[in-house]
Formats: C-alpha cells, structure tokens, sequence
C-alpha cells in the first residue's frame, strides 16, 4: 500500500509518498532475490516518479538565505520523501542485509550499496549465469517450466548488464529442449 500525504506546510511542492514495503514489495531482499526485488522496486519508484532519489539525480535542495522559507521548505520536503524511500529500502531487505544499510543517510546511498553488493558485473558471475543457459535442458520439466527458467537467467544478465541477444536465447532454448522437438528444431533454418 502506499498513501500519498499532502504537505501543509508548502503546498508548491508535491506530495510526500509513503510505501509500505510489505504490501507492495512480496518478498524480503535476500542476496539470490536481487534481481526481482529491485525490478519490484524500480517499477514502484518509476511509478511515483520517485527514482531519481535512489538514482541521485534528485539531489537534496540547499537552503538559499535569500529566499529563505521557500528553501527550507523545499529542503525539508525533499529530506522527509527521502527518508520515508530509505525506510521503505529498509523494511524490504531481510535481517542479513538490513544491518549493511544502517549507516546510510540517504535512499540514493543505500540504494547504491545494494547495487554494489547484489548486480556486480562480476565476470565469474557472468560467465556462471551463461554456463547455465548453454547447460540447461528440459530434463524432466514442463516447456513451461523449462522456458521460465531460462528467462530468469537471461533476464538476471540483462539486470547485470550482460543482455542476451534474441537470436542466441532462441538457441539457448532450441538446444535444450530435447529430441522430441528435434523436427521443430531441424525445420527452422528453412523457414528463414
């Protein structure tokens, strides 16, 4: 759930947005759940048009002495929407990852930080998650099942920066779905 509370002190500015993590985001950040959890995420700040405070382009407004309400307004707004994306941050990481945030003041800093830790662009990493495309085969699975879980790999390479061109995730697929498609499979260069 998130609930939109007006600002009475400076209605110029827009309203502060409160996300409550457990009804908007279906599970805890664990390390292996990064790559849904921060497509859960981004798809919500995106939505709120609230990103740019976890991307840093949205930078803390400095008080002016010249126009001095009008900019500590704008600077307590821009504090108290920040604070209550970092509480959300928080509430939807698990106990194991929540302690490495404590010591960031901003949703953009802690933000970062899981990046960091969890989309590395790690070679061995890379070279793990395309081992698992070329590997993987239907085995005992349905197409379904079987397709699902080669998306889930291409699509956490895509998070990670490493995106796997249509072209080779049909091949992917093709190869690993077994000789009973043998004949869809042996057809295909003819229908080019």
């Amino acid at each position: 759930m998130v609930t939109i509370t007006t600002s009475t002190i400076d209605s110029t500015h827009s309203p502060i947005i409160t996300i409550n993590a457990a009804t908007t985001i279906n599970e805890k950040l664990i390390p292996s759940t990064f790559p849904q959890w921060r497509a859960q995420f981004e798809a919500l700040l995106i939505g709120y048009d609230l990103i740019e405070f976890v991307t840093g382009t949205h930078k803390c407004p400095v008080i002016d002495v010249l126009n001095l309400t009008a900019s500590k307004a704008a600077n307590s707004h821009w504090i108290r929407q920040d604070k209550l994306i970092l509480h959300a941050i928080l509430a939807s990481t698990s106990t194991t990852i929540t302690p490495l945030l404590f010591a960031y003041k901003t949703s953009h800093e802690a933000w970062t930080t899981l990046i960091r830790l969890y989309a590395g662009k790690s070679r061995t990493r890379v070279m793990q998650l395309k081992e698992d495309l070329t590997l993987s085969n239907r085995g005992s699975r349905s197409v379904s099942e079987f397709l699902q879980g080669i998306k889930v790999i291409a699509d956490e390479l895509a998070i990670i920066d490493h995106p796997v061109s249509d072209d080779d995730l049909t091949l992917y697929i093709l190869n690993g779905l077994g000789i009973e498609f043998r004949e869809i499979v042996g057809m295909l260069p003819l229908i080019r």
